[in-house]
């Protein structure tokens, strides 16, 4: 239901000056999409918004039968992000979790981490020890250099494979484009300057090029140096304060009509990011008010990516365009932590380092077999290599006898790959149908470590789903949708060795996991107007085989062997395939344009879920979200000057499984609901410059989003001043 409208602002992003102090205030992304045009008091062209993401090949978004959540470029420029996933709040469809600063993950119909998964600019973010749980990879996007960003809601496994059990999340960056034979160039700049964190971030970039090649590219810093949360709590700045910042290069060259290569690079990194819920009193601390530890950080996390495209759209044989890629990520999660809970010996560090290395080559055809009938087909290939490597470093005294083990067995890697087909036909004028089929296999092979032999684990599966959508009259359609996902266990649940995040337990490795499987289904109504654009969708899935983390096996490791530090030895625990869990829902979204000045918009978003374990009662789902949505509007007073008002809300969350009762994030009997109240006024005294000035949670309140380890910003405002030339 998202629309895009046409720019010559913002173009692909904002001011990168160097460590460029700016605010970056959570100005939340107001609106569904929709947005009033450029220096005109009229109404926005209402525009359907093209997707990549349901098909792999660029659709309307009004003639795709599944469920899709568009942030187009215009709604990206108004949002003042810290990282990527805060440009998603308040979106259809989509519920938003921190564990402090620099950390955020997307929950999409109750599933989480790898249990969605994730691409940038369609090749896979999700790597194999990717966590199931709150992670801070979604925060090595650089937030400032998106064009759009799209979430297929519902299980996307027949066109991705592995991982796309809740649903697809991709981030896409810009591409700059020029006509003619002359050679042209445009560059441009933003900076943002907030108050409740002290922060400021920027972006620059420029592009030159003409009709046959370009080249563009940018660079983001980021700096914060405190945090006020709301009821004017201050947040200390050691925990808190960091630095982040990225670059990007990209090249489009076409040697021919018909051919098309580009090659890109991107860089984001955070040297030293403070991971707060650890290192701060959380609402369930155990002793109450005491921090799992006393120094705990990313340090440093980053992730590097080069990648390579080529397209042809002249026919050939069996296919009437090919697209293939290329691509290397390299992303490093490594940790300093200082472990003196009362259980663990102190006067050391440990210092982890954890490297995948993750290549890619996906290969994608379509074709028209008749004038009603399309065949999308291809193949997608992977593989990860991890390097993992811990040692202690001596603060007060020595080490001491405990063996320091490695989180993942160092050397291990994981293949993965599948082919696909999906037929699109159009059975009548108002009716499209949608059948996919894919056949998936990954291969993960355990090296030998000093806590289990060497393995090799092969998990292969056949996903599919089929689709409908039907014209009730011009303008309302109903759309209908059933799908089978999976997930192969990676190596994150395949076994992390030792002791890790706030556990004296020793996890170790279980080779005989099994792959994961959910089955859904969805059906709903979308209507499309000149002046009204909604959609309600209901769902349902049933998520079999579930691995459950940390189960105990009855053995205990003696103090001094595998990292262990209890005086009275570690319990071993292993993960298992050993619960089912159900979600259901509704997700729903309207932007209504009554006069051309006016746009109102809403959003309500419900998830339920029940669990399983085997054996045992059904009790709530772990971290399933509230009921929570948004409700604005925005004016144009003036043809240059626009007036938006808007709220954020959750209901309470008060269903909780043990693992949330036991969750030191979680406050005991659940999260209280909230709302903020925020308004953004936006100013653009030229075609090329915008001033923005955006207050948020204007009442001050203090509240925390469900399942996140900081409370949300209080109350501040921030600046953001944009602008492109030529």
């Amino acid at each position: 239901m998202q629309t895009i409208e046409r720019r010559a602002l913002p173009g692909p992003g904002g001011l990168r000056a160097h460590w460029l102090h700016a605010g970056a205030l959570c100005a939340a992304l107001a609106g569904t999409g929709a947005a009033l045009a450029q220096g005109n008091t009229k109404a926005a062209t209402q525009l359907d918004p093209i997707q990549v993401t349901a098909s792999r090949v660029p659709t309307a978004a009004a003639d795709t039968p599944q469920a899709v959540t568009i942030v187009g470029a215009e709604a990206i420029a108004r949002g003042t992000p810290r990282i990527a996933t805060d440009l998603l709040r308040g979106q259809p469809g989509v519920f938003l979790q921190s564990s402090g600063p620099g950390q955020g993950i997307v929950i999409v119909r109750g599933l989480k981490g790898s249990e969605v998964l994730h691409l940038v600019d369609g090749m896979r973010l999700n790597m194999t020890f990717f966590r199931n749980s709150p992670n801070q990879y979604l925060a090595l996007i650089d937030p400032f250099n998106l064009e759009q960003i799209e979430v297929l809601r519902g299980s996307g496994a027949t066109l991705y494979g592995s991982d796309a059990m809740g649903g697809v999340v991709q981030f896409l960056t810009p591409e700059q484009r020029f006509d003619g034979e002359t050679l042209g160039w445009r560059a441009g700049a933003k900076a943002q300057f907030g108050s409740h964190d002290l922060s400021r971030a920027g972006r620059a970039w420029a592009a030159f090029g003409n009709g046959g090649f370009s080249v563009s590219g940018g660079i983001t810093a980021l700096d914060i140096d405190s945090y006020d949360s709301g009821n004017g709590g201050r947040l200390p700045n050691e925990q808190v304060a960091h630095r982040a910042g990225g670059y990007d290069v990209k090249a489009l060259w076409t040697p021919a009509p018909g051919h098309e290569l580009m090659l890109s690079a991107q860089s984001f990194e955070y040297p030293n990011l403070p991971r707060y819920f650890e290192i701060s009193a959380q609402p369930n601390s155990n002793p109450a008010g005491v921090p799992q530890r006393t120094d705990a950080r990313f340090k440093p996390n980053s992730r590097d990516f080069l990648h390579a495209r080529y397209r042809l759209t002249h026919p050939f044989l069996q296919a009437d365009s090919l697209e293939l890629h290329l691509a290397r990520q390299v992303i490093d999660d490594d940790r300093s932590v200082i472990p003196q809970r009362p259980t663990e010996a102190a006067g050391r560090r440990e210092l982890e380092h954890n490297r995948s290395t993750l290549d890619g080559l996906t290969l994608q055809l379509d074709k028209a077999l008749r004038d009603n009938l399309r065949l999308v087909y291809g193949l997608d290939l992977y593989r990860d290599a991890v390097d993992s490597t811990k040692r202690c470093e001596p603060l007060a005294g020595n080490c001491g006898a405990t063996t320091v083990v490695p989180v993942f067995a160092d050397g291990s890697e994981q293949d993965s790959g599948g082919l696909y087909g999906l037929l699109q036909w159009r059975a009548l004028d108002t009716w499209r149908l949608e059948a996919g089929l894919r056949y998936s296999r990954v291969r993960t092979d355990l090296t030998e470590t000093a806590l289990s032999p060497a393995a090799t684990v092969d998990d292969d599966d056949i996903t599919g789903h089929l689709a409908s959508q039907l014209t009730l009259r011009p303008g309302l359609s109903w759309t209908a949708n059933v799908a089978r996902g999976f997930r192969a266990p990676n190596l994150f649940d395949l076994g992390t060795l030792g002791p890790r995040g706030g556990s004296t337990q020793i996890n170790v490795p279980n080779p005989g996991l099994q792959p994961e499987t959910v089955i859904g289904a969805d059906t709903g109504l979308r209507w499309s107007s000149p002046t009204l654009k909604a959609e309600v969708v209901g769902f349902w899935s049933r998520y079999r085989d579930r691995i459950e983390a940390r189960e105990p096996t009855g053995n205990t490791i003696p103090n001094g062997s595998f990292g262990c530090a209890a005086a009275d030895g570690c319990p071993e625990v292993q993960s298992r395939n050993i619960s089912e869990a159900r979600y259901w829902g509704l997700e729903s979204g309207l932007r209504w344009t009554p006069v051309s000045m006016l746009d109102l918009y809403a959003v309500v978003n419900l998830t339920r879920g029940t669990e399983q374990r085997d054996g045992e009662a059904r009790t709530p789902a772990n971290r399933v979200p509230p009921i929570n949505g948004q409700l604005g509007l925005r004016y144009a007073p003036l043809a240059n000057v626009e007036i938006e008002p808007y709220l954020l809300w959750a209901d309470e969350q008060r269903r909780l499984d043990a693992d949330d009762q036991g969750d030191i994030r979680i406050a005991p009997g659940g999260t209280p609901g909230w709302g903020s109240l925020n308004l953004r006024l936006g100013w653009t005294p030229t075609t090329q410059t915008r001033v923005q000035l955006t207050g948020h949670n204007l009442l001050d309140q203090g509240y925390r989003e469900h399942g996140s380890g900081i409370d949300a910003p209080g109350a501040g405002v921030v600046l953001s001043l944009a602008t492109q030339f030529n």
